[in-house]
């Protein structure tokens, strides 16, 4: 299949709007606004006519974008690029760029940002271990006694580090280690025979 593949500078012209399909799928709108520089013969900078772009993106990457992103900012946006035709509620025929998303991020050219990875299921807000009660669960599962400031198990320090300490009855207990399977790199060790 022929896509047309664009990437746009430019500055997002309103915030974001999260919404969801008839099927449930998130998604986020919004618009940007691009104006391309030229330099003229004297060496001096001219700005040129604003393009404006619709901006869609889906799933994980819509709620990031609607958490992440406000009104002015200068962003990057590549995806496919399509050209849709309408008619205005008096008739009047109206075309416009749509962008359907596949990467959106600040441009760090005009200031900085900070990044928070996420799980998909934490970003669109289905992430059962954020819940309290399945979090408590968990934790008495392993043999943590948990605190309204505590939530780690009794071998993980502040950091987040896991070590090796000691464990009820005394002796040393294995090193655990605790984390987002969709995000974290792991890989499985075997256990041998006894």
């Amino acid at each position: 299949m022929n896509e047309t593949r664009i990437t746009v500078h430019g500055n997002v012209t309103a915030a974001p709007v999260e919404r969801t399909s008839r099927n449930g799928n998130v998604f986020t709108t919004f618009r940007v606004a691009s104006t391309p520089r030229r330099r003229t013969a004297d060496g001096t900078y001219v700005d040129l006519d604003t393009n404006f772009f619709s901006v869609i993106s889906w799933n994980a990457l819509a709620a990031n974008t609607a958490a992440a992103l406000q009104k002015g900012q200068p962003v990057i946006v590549e995806g496919n690029l399509t050209i849709k035709s309408y008619l205005t509620s008096d008739g009047q025929p109206r075309t416009d760029a749509e962008i359907e998303a596949q990467h959106i991020g600040h441009d760090l050219v005009f200031g900085r940002a900070s990044f928070e990875r996420l799980s998909r299921a934490a970003a669109l807000g289905v992430d059962r271990n954020a819940d309290p009660a399945v979090r408590h669960a968990m934790a008495e599962t392993n043999g943590v006694s948990i605190t309204a400031d505590a939530h780690r198990p009794a071998n993980v320090d502040a950091n987040g580090e896991a070590f090796e300490g000691p464990v009820e009855g005394g002796g040393s207990g294995p090193v655990q280690q605790f984390g987002d399977p969709d995000t974290d790199e792991y890989h499985v060790e075997e256990t041998p025979a006894a």
